[in-house]
C-alpha cells in the first residue's frame, strides 16, 4: 500500500511541474511576440480572453467658414453680397442675333430706295424680306418706276448669318419704264412698258463679318420669271401699242450691302 501511494506521488509531482513550466512558455511567447511586432503596439492585455483593439480617436468636425462671415456680415454690411451663399452668378452675354437690316448699294447707285430684314429661324437657317420703289418721273418722259417685294430663305452651312449662303426665293414687282436702255427690253429706248412679274429664282452670296454689329454681303440670284405688260410708244401720251406675256429666265438679284446687326 505504501509502494502504491509512493508511485503516485512520483507521477503526480512531474505531472505539476511539467504544466507550470508550460504555462510559463506559452505567456513568455506570446509576450515576446507583441513586444517585437511594431504594428500591435497598441495591443492592450487583461484578464479576459483575447486581446482589446485600440480605439481610433474621434476626428474633429470641421468648422463652417460661412458662420465666421455671418458675423463680418452684420457687422459690415457691404460683405453681404461678397459672402452670401446665395448670390447670384452674373447673366452671360449672348452674341445670337435678333435680326439684321441691311441697304443695297447697287440699287442705290441707281437712284432706287431699297431696305432689306432677315432673321434668323432655326440653326442655319434664317429668312429676308427685301424690297424697292421707285416712284420718280425724270426729263422727257424716262421713266424707271418699279416697286419689288422679295422673300428668300437661306440656308448657312457653318453659321447663321456668317460665311458662305444659299438661297431660295419668290419674288413679285410691278414696273413702269421707258425711253431708257434695258436688258430683256431691247426696245424701251423707244418704247414705255408699264406692267408686272412673278417668280422665282436661286441665290448664293457671302457675309463678311467686321463686328458684333456689322457686316458686309454679296450676292447673286438667277431666276424664272412670267412678266405682263402694256406697251406704248415713248413719247408722252404715246400711242398704245398692244399688251403682252413673256416668261424671262433673268436675274432676280444683284447686291452689295451694308449689313447692321442687333443682338
Amino acid at each position: 500500500m505504501k509502494s502504491f501511494k509512493c508511485l503516485l506521488v512520483l507521477i503526480f509531482i512531474p505531472m505539476v511541474m511539467f504544466s507550470k513550466d508550460r504555462g510559463n512558455v506559452f505567456s513568455n511567447d506570446i509576450e515576446h511576440y507583441y513586444s517585437n511586432n511594431n504594428e500591435l503596439t497598441n495591443i492592450t492585455f487583461s484578464n479576459e480572453i483575447g486581446p482589446k483593439k485600440f480605439k481610433k480617436p474621434k476626428r474633429k468636425k470641421k468648422k463652417n467658414k460661412d458662420i465666421g462671415n455671418e458675423v463680418n456680415v452684420k457687422r459690415r454690411p457691404e460683405l453681404s453680397k461678397r459672402y452670401s451663399p446665395k448670390r447670384k452668378k452674373p447673366k452671360k452675354i449672348s452674341n445670337t442675333i435678333s435680326l439684321a437690316v441691311k441697304t443695297n448699294l447697287v440699287y442705290a447707285a441707281v437712284i432706287t430706295p431699297n431696305i432689306a430684314l432677315e432673321l434668323p429661324v432655326k440653326k442655319k437657317f434664317s429668312i429676308e424680306l427685301s424690297s424697292t420703289y421707285n416712284a420718280w418721273d425724270m426729263k422727257g418722259n424716262v421713266k424707271w418706276k418699279n416697286m419689288v417685294v422679295m422673300s428668300e430663305i437661306r440656308f448657312w452651312p457653318k453659321k447663321t448669318m456668317q460665311g458662305m449662303f444659299y438661297g431660295l426665293n419668290v419674288n413679285w414687282s410691278k414696273y413702269n419704264i421707258g425711253g431708257i436702255i434695258m436688258p430683256y427690253y431691247g426696245d424701251a429706248h423707244y418704247y414705255r412698258y408699264d406692267g408686272w412679274t412673278a417668280g422665282v429664282g436661286i441665290s448664293a452670296g457671302y457675309m463678311w463679318y467686321w463686328s458684333s454689329h456689322w457686316s458686309f454681303e454679296a450676292n447673286i440670284g438667277i431666276g424664272v420669271n412670267y412678266t405682263s405688260y402694256d406697251k406704248y410708244l415713248q413719247p408722252v401720251c404715246g400711242a398704245y401699242w398692244g399688251s403682252f406675256k413673256n416668261i424671262l429666265i433673268m436675274p432676280t438679284k444683284i447686291g452689295l450691302s451694308f449689313v447692321y446687326k442687333f443682338n
